[in-house]
């Protein structure tokens, strides 16, 4: 689609569509600087460079140099309409007023390119120059023929031409484009007052007071206060507004000869009010820059915060997610586990797992300290000293009571961890009291056991005794005698020694049996077996 038009519209719409758009050209560059031109005293019309600021701000609003047919035609009307040129100077303004606004159009698009700031100045100075230089020129070539060799007014005519274009493009063109801008704010009472002040304060410099002395030509300067004062707060359109309406009054009030800024001359007057105007004009589109970079900065900065915030909050929610994992995972643990601060022994975590354990909930109210769950203070210090040793205690054995007092026995383990400044213990407990237990019973079960592998090796060694010995003397018996005898001898006989065999016989012993009885002769045996 191109200038808002279909791709397959049909030729005759295409060709209407741009007949409108150049008799909308020529009908607003002609009749805008008609009505301008009703504002300026009869002798010092000069339509034809009036009607550059509207040509130029309906090609900027377009964006496109394709109106130039309409411009030439409203050119050369406004030519047409003022007294002197011919034919020639006729064609010759046409085409220097239409060739500078599509010059400066053109120079504008490209700073608008080029700066971010364009749109919210309303248009930069240095188009507004290129332009109104161009068309001074081409205003100074088609009168020449009329001032002859008369090079001081020609310069006069030059400069005189070159201050009302610019004054002109300066004055209308920012109103006009952005007058399509929208505003999004609703008027405050505060600038309502201000403009109206303003205003009012503008008629009566321009077109009440009296300016004939001089005494009073510098107050419309100071009228510039006010209108900075509603740029920066962003009512840009309604100072450019504002300024617009000055310039009108003390036109107005050159044309009355009344005002600050009239004079007995005319010439003089409006020279006057187009230094006004470049002045106020020049002056809002230098701080409408300033604001708008401002504002680009502050909207950069917003978005750079609003980013910094997004990442900090998208930050902050991660971490929110992996506290609570672990959280979850610590507290769906298999296993008591709890955490404390190094120093102190504050506990500030434990899970269900550790307070049924240890009897007690975690609360703030009533801070709990890892030491008060040791049975032996002692072995606490031993622990922290590994710690610091190590950064690590593994499957340490240790007496715990709970809250309660009970003792009991658990096998800990601990890791130390930094966060900032501060170091932290990470404790899993697992209580090994039924281990203990089980412990203590195989033990006093393993020494009753030996105790009785005990009796029944001297209950063996005795029944081995009993076997080998006689019971009434103790001494050998002839089992005995036929186990170790072969022995022996083959023994002392590899040996090439002697062994001597004594048999010994008690005589008459059978008269003491016979005559004091077995009993007496059992005692009698007792005696002999020793011996």
């Amino acid at each position: 689609m191109e200038n808002g038009m279909p791709p397959d519209a049909s030729p005759w719409h295409r060709w209407g569509r741009t007949l409108a758009g150049q008799l909308a050209a020529a009908a607003g560059c002609g009749g805008g600087g008609l009505l301008l031109g009703l504002c300026l005293p009869a002798e010092q019309a000069g339509l034809q460079q009036l009607g550059l600021p509207f040509a130029l701000a309906l090609l900027l609003l377009r964006g496109g140099a394709g109106l130039w047919p309409g411009l030439v035609v409203g050119m050369g009307w406004l030519a047409w309409r003022e007294p002197g040129p011919g034919w020639a100077g006729i064609l010759l303004l046409s085409a220097s007023g239409a060739s500078a606004a599509l010059l400066g159009a053109s120079a504008a698009r490209t700073r608008r390119g080029r700066s971010k700031t364009w749109r919210g100045a309303g248009l930069p100075g240095r188009p507004a120059l290129l332009a109104s230089a161009l068309a001074a020129l081409g205003r100074l070539f088609a009168m020449l023929p009329a001032h002859g060799q008369a090079s001081a007014q020609l310069l006069a005519e030059l400069c005189r031409a070159w201050l009302g274009n610019l004054a002109a493009v300066l004055a209308l063109t920012p109103l006009l484009l952005l007058a399509g801008m929208p505003t999004g704010r609703r008027l405050r009472p505060q600038t309502v007052f201000a403009a109206a002040a303003t205003l009012g304060l503008a008629l009566w410099l321009g077109v009440v007071a009296d300016g004939r002395g001089g005494d009073r030509a510098l107050l419309p300067i100071l009228l510039i206060l006010p209108l900075l004062w509603l740029a920066f707060h962003g009512r840009l359109l309604l100072a450019h507004a504002l300024s617009l309406a000055i310039v009108a009054s003390a036109l107005a009030g050159v044309r009355l000869g009344q005002g600050a800024l009239a004079t007995g001359d005319a010439g003089h007057g409006l020279l006057n009010v187009a230094v006004l105007c470049i002045v106020q004009s020049a002056t809002l589109l230098a701080f409408g820059v300033l604001l708008a970079e401002r504002r680009g900065v502050e909207r950069d900065l917003l978005l750079a915060k609003r980013g910094r915030e997004a990442k900090a909050a998208e930050r902050t929610r991660q971490l929110a997610e992996s506290e609570a994992r672990l959280r979850l995972m610590a507290d769906a643990a298999p296993f008591p586990l709890a955490m404390n601060r190094l120093a102190g022994g504050e506990l500030i975590y434990a899970n269900a797992r550790a307070e049924e354990l240890f009897g007690a909930r975690l609360r703030p109210d009533r801070p709990l300290r890892v030491q008060d769950f040791y049975a032996d203070p002692a072995e606490r210090e031993k622990v922290a000293r590994a710690l610091l040793e190590g950064r690590a205690v593994r499957d340490r054995e240790v007496r715990l009571r709970d809250a309660g007092g009970r003792p009991f026995w658990a096998l800990v383990s601990c890791e130390l961890v930094q966060s900032g400044e501060t170091w932290y213990v990470i404790n899993g407990v697992n209580d090994i009291s039924e281990r203990k237990r089980l412990e203590q019973s195989l033990q006093d079960a393993n020494a009753a056991l030996r105790s009785h592998l005990r009796e029944i090796e001297l209950l063996q060694q005795g029944l081995r005794e009993q076997a080998l010995r006689d019971p009434l003397t103790g001494l050998f018996n002839r089992r005995h005698l036929d186990d170790i005898l072969p022995r022996v001898l083959a023994h002392m006989l590899a040996l090439h020694r002697e062994v001597a065999v004594l048999m010994v016989d008690a005589d008459h012993f059978k008269r003491i049996n016979d005559t004091y009885g077995h009993r007496c002769g059992d005692a009698v045996l007792t005696a002999l077996g020793p011996a």
